[in-house]
């Protein structure tokens, strides 16, 4: 399991580098930055999101205006977060040598034929589908876990919110590739910290 730093503020960029993270995330719709800056430092991979107001973050145009501000970024990054609303542009991404997050959001957990229906579209046009849910039972969580474990390939699972936030460590032991965290400021809540999650990862060994 990967562990990806959710940058929210420029003035954690260095601590967020250095964190020892796997990946950081650029979530560029909370900051403005320039990529020629930013993507000196190879210290560490990046993902570029541009999270639109539907899904919890801020951008709120449309896919011509999302693939505006994302385009410049594709030279620098590893992968680009793409939502199915843009995900026409994911040829674009390859071409410029990015790979692609094919990214959903859901503020609850729905059936298993549902999740499965979510993978099989992503999967469609992203290489590593990311599918994250709000659980607010044991049950919803319990479902989560069993859909990733039976996915087909490569996924990105976790849940939002605080009750049940340690789904976001066991997605990881049931096979999701990444796990999202913070250096000061949480993109989601019940997001653990970087050195949270590096503890609990150490204690798993």
């Amino acid at each position: 399991m990967k562990t990806v730093v959710a940058l929210t503020d420029m003035a954690d960029f260095d601590t967020a580098v250095d964190s020892g993270a796997d990946y950081i995330e650029l979530r560029i719709d909370l900051f403005d930055a320039e990529p020629d800056v930013i993507c000196q430092r190879d210290d560490v991979p990046f993902i570029v999101t541009l999270r639109s107001s539907a899904e919890g973050g801020m951008f709120s145009g449309s896919p011509a205006e999302w693939w505006g501000i994302v385009e410049p970024w594709c030279f620098f990054a590893a992968y680009i977060d793409i939502e199915e609303k843009f995900s026409a542009y994911a040829p674009e991404v390859r071409t410029r040598g990015a790979g692609v997050i094919a990214s959903l959001h859901l503020f609850d957990t729905p059936d298993t034929q549902t999740l499965n229906a979510c993978e099989k579209r992503l999967r469609a046009y992203g290489d590593i589908p990311k599918i994250i849910t709000t659980s607010h039972s044991k049950d919803d969580l319990l479902r989560l876990l069993s859909f990733t474990a039976a996915a087909s390939g490569s996924i990105c699972t976790g849940t939002m919110g605080n009750k049940l936030r340690y789904g976001r460590v066991l997605a990881g032991l049931f096979g999701s590739e990444m796990v999202y965290c913070h250096c000061g400021t949480p993109t989601a809540e019940g997001q653990y910290h970087i050195k949270e999650i590096r503890e609990i990862l150490r204690l798993l060994e």
